[in-house]
């Protein structure tokens, strides 16, 4: 049978065999391979997903938290973004569960700007709770809570292109957050995405954004696109477009990054406050983010929030204390 007529349990099944390590690793990198030629059919995602939260090891009673994280992959290596997000959310009292890796496909990673300002990875279930409880953020490092992945790391490694795991990885936060920020490096995915979240996340609101440069967060050189997600109700693809929020379209080059030292630089700056294209995309973010959870209706309400909070310092003294 042609793999794009796969059923999801079909998918789910093979998927389950790679796992249990009862297929060899040339078959494995054929059936990835095999599903990008068919531009990842939505049952392999559905698939994908099913098999491992058999395996991942989940963090209960979070599910109020919110998660803003891009699916990486899209190769403009600017600075991080919905990292930053996460950390001036979790300042205003938004319980974040940001769920992460270090950089696969990019200079910097949210784990590798994490270990540069001094903040550890969450990896005690107990001290995850605490923290999600106390000060309202903490990281997962992906790895962590996927055991199941490292069987196919190398293999994707030796796959010269995005596999079917750069899409799904933020579907697989272990706190099974309702309520999302999911930045997709390709458009072509998106509506896939949101089939999938519609049927394995009920209850859930969840934003899809995709930048029209290809950025896989809201896009301040260009518009992007938004998909809504609630209560299994995808609602139609709407535009993003900065200016309608007395914002000047940048050019990408403004926010591009290098390694993760120079790129927590960037973050500790704009925590401080320093006016930048980098202070006004993550503004931007932020904003979406605080819709999102009903702190404010209107978007330029939640940039002029978000930028009072980055000149008042606040955020840069949050983020240095919570390396403590």
């Amino acid at each position: 049978m042609p793999i794009e007529k796969y059923t999801a349990q079909q998918f789910e099944s093979f998927f389950d065999q790679i796992f249990d390590d009862k297929i060899d690793n040339n078959s494995v990198k054929n059936f990835l391979l095999d599903i990008n030629s068919f531009n990842i059919p939505t049952n392999s995602i559905i698939g994908a997903i099913l098999s491992l939260k058999k395996r991942m090891i989940t963090i209960p009673h979070h599910e109020d938290a919110l998660d803003v994280c891009g699916t990486g992959g899209d190769k403009l290596n600017t600075l991080n973004i919905s990292t930053a997000v996460a950390i001036i959310l979790g300042y205003t009292g938004i319980k974040v569960a940001k769920h992460g890796n270090r950089a696969i496909s990019s200079s910097s990673g949210s784990a590798d700007i994490f270990s540069q300002l001094n903040i550890k990875f969450d990896e005690d279930l107990a001290q995850i709770d605490k923290n999600l409880r106390d000060k309202k953020l903490c990281f997962l490092y992906a790895p962590n809570f996927h055991p199941a992945l490292k069987k196919v790391s190398n293999i994707r490694k030796s796959i010269a292109e995005p596999t079917i795991f750069n899409y799904i990885g933020p579907l697989l936060n272990p706190v099974n957050p309702r309520k999302q920020i999911i930045g997709l490096s390709r458009f072509d995915i998106m509506h896939k995405i949101a089939e999938v979240v519609a049927k394995l996340k009920p209850s859930a609101k969840i934003y899809l954004v995709h930048g029209f440069d290809g950025m896989d967060e809201i896009s301040l050189s260009q518009n992007s696109y938004l998909v809504e997600i609630d209560d299994t109700f995808i609602k139609e693809t709407t535009i993003i477009d900065p200016t309608n929020y007395g914002l000047i379209k940048r050019p990408l080059e403004d926010i591009i990054g290098k390694d993760p030292e120079y790129n927590a630089h960037k973050m500790l700056e704009l925590f401080a406050g320093k006016l930048s294209s980098y202070q006004e995309i993550v503004a931007l973010n932020c904003a979406f983010a605080l819709r999102l959870v009903g702190r404010f209706d209107k978007i330029i309400d939640g940039i002029n929030f978000t930028n009072e909070l980055l000149k008042s310092g606040k955020i840069y003294d949050f983020a240095k204390n919570l390396s403590d």
